[in-house]
């Protein structure tokens, strides 16, 4: 892929309803239309818990989130409750002419995982894309946000968890994001769980902190936004053999976004 050009986009900290609505356009829309993978990353402001595509809003108290500040959404892709706080969002999408498109679920996640891994350890995180084997939560098993969650392959660092990533198929397109943690933040999803009474949450939080870990926790001097932007563009092109264009949304894909933010504020699938 040698001399290709691809598009990077840093859209900066954004509500929960637009990050969510810039995925869609650029995986659903920007995507096929150009012809041309896209890698975005962003931040959330305020802080967030985003629900997977089929996951039941029942599951975490709205009402708290709201007295919070915290924004809800659903996102259009899979998996359990995230809380999006100090970190680095990723989203990638790419095309149907894609020479990975029909590769299966895992291959694809496991090559972008090798671009994120590049970009990680080229600013001194020594992380690695490693095997997990299936671990029973018992009494949590049904709750456990996509963070503790052990999936086969996942971006780790220390045996633990760094980035938490969910992945969906469209008919023209493939789009996966995912969070690249900075801080600690996260393990206060917690606080918002609807039936907490019904579970110890201290023991919760301290099994979060035990399978996760943060670039704050690896290398203090690294966590920094700008730093790991850098680093996840760095090791895309290094990995692809690429090179980024780097912009902003156009235009006509603001006015596709702001179509769809109504959309991302309501709880149901998108």
């Amino acid at each position: 892929m040698t001399n290709t050009s691809w598009r990077f986009i840093n859209t900066g900290h954004l509500d929960a309803a637009t990050n969510m609505a810039i995925d869609e356009v650029i995986s659903q829309f920007s995507v096929p239309r150009d012809n041309k993978p896209v890698l975005r990353v962003y931040g959330w402001e305020p802080y967030a818990i985003s629900l997977g595509y089929n996951q039941d809003e029942n599951d975490v108290d709205l009402e708290k989130c709201q007295e919070d500040g915290i924004d809800v959404v659903r996102r259009p892709t899979g998996g359990r409750a995230v809380f999006h706080a100090e970190e680095v969002t990723y989203s990638f999408s790419i095309p149907k002419s894609f020479p990975y498109f029909d590769f299966d679920t895992l291959s694809v996640y496991n090559i972008i995982s090798e671009g994120l891994v590049e970009g990680l350890k080229s600013i001194g995180i020594p992380a690695v894309l490693q095997e997990k084997p299936s671990e029973n939560f018992g009494e949590y098993h049904h709750q456990f946000p996509c963070f503790s969650s052990s999936a086969r392959y996942e971006v780790a660092c220390q045996g633990k968890k760094l980035i938490g990533s969910a992945q969906r198929r469209f008919e023209n397109s493939i789009l996966q994001h995912g969070s690249i943690l900075l801080g600690i933040e996260h393990l206060k999803i917690g606080d918002y769980i609807s039936d907490s009474k019904s579970i110890d949450l201290n023991s919760f939080t301290k099994e979060l902190y035990r399978r996760t870990i943060s670039i704050a926790q690896i290398n203090p001097a690294v966590k920094k936004f700008d730093k790991v932007v850098w680093g996840i563009k760095n090791g895309f092109q290094r990995r692809f053999q690429i090179q980024f264009l780097e912009g902003q949304l156009t235009p006509q894909e603001w006015q596709e976004v702001q179509k769809l933010t109504g959309k991302y504020k309501q709880f149901r699938r998108v």
